[in-house]
């Protein structure tokens, strides 16, 4: 073996010792799926961070930062979070939880801006966690007090959203969607998006 090429193998075991895994955005977008039933494999550490380092370069109104991201993984405190969130199915390897530091005198918009950027955080991290073969779902229905309590959250500080995670078992096949022609539109309503 040449001098390049055996440079070429040491930079791919690096890489693939490091964990280095990419994925096309837009492959990301269309493959990924919401993820509820999960393997008893835990989430390493650096790849939690990873999806936590792409949750923060999220958009945010005035680059002011105020989501929050709290990761639970301690069977105990899992088992608590499940107990008053209906809305997490399976048992996942981790929860995030994205909560939202509100303003002191806090508006409808202020509250409309907060909800946009706990979305797009929520689509971050489930893109990131799909790029790295994680799974996850995305969970709206909880007992707001009782999490806040649960995480001792201090006040002014409020749970927003779960993502739930974890390696998935299977990976569901994608559901149908309408057309482009039937939800897009060219500088007005009813004009349809032309392919």
């Amino acid at each position: 073996m040449d001098r390049r090429a055996e440079k070429l193998v040491v930079v791919c075991l690096a890489q693939w010792l490091r964990k280095e895994i990419t994925m096309d955005t837009l492959e990301a977008i269309r493959r990924r799926r919401r993820v509820v039933n999960f393997t008893d494999r835990p989430i390493e550490q650096s790849a939690m961070t990873d999806i936590l380092a792409a949750a923060r370069w999220g958009p945010s109104a005035g680059n002011q930062q105020r989501w929050r991201f709290i990761v639970v993984t301690e069977p105990e405190t899992k088992e608590m979070i499940c107990d008053v969130s209906p809305g997490i199915y399976g048992t996942p390897m981790a929860i995030i939880v994205i909560c939202m530091k509100q303003r002191a005198r806090s508006s409808k918009w202020d509250y409309w801006i907060a909800a946009c950027e706990v979305g797009i955080a929520a689509q971050t991290i489930a893109l990131a966690a799909f790029s790295l073969g994680i799974g996850s779902c995305m969970v709206v229905s909880f007992a707001k007090e009782a999490v806040e309590q649960i995480l001792d959250l201090p006040e002014g500080v409020e749970p927003s959203l779960f993502v739930t995670l974890g390696y998935h078992s299977e990976l569901p096949e994608p559901p149908e969607r309408l057309p482009l022609s039937e939800i897009a539109f060219e500088e007005r309503y009813g004009k349809r998006w032309k392919a």
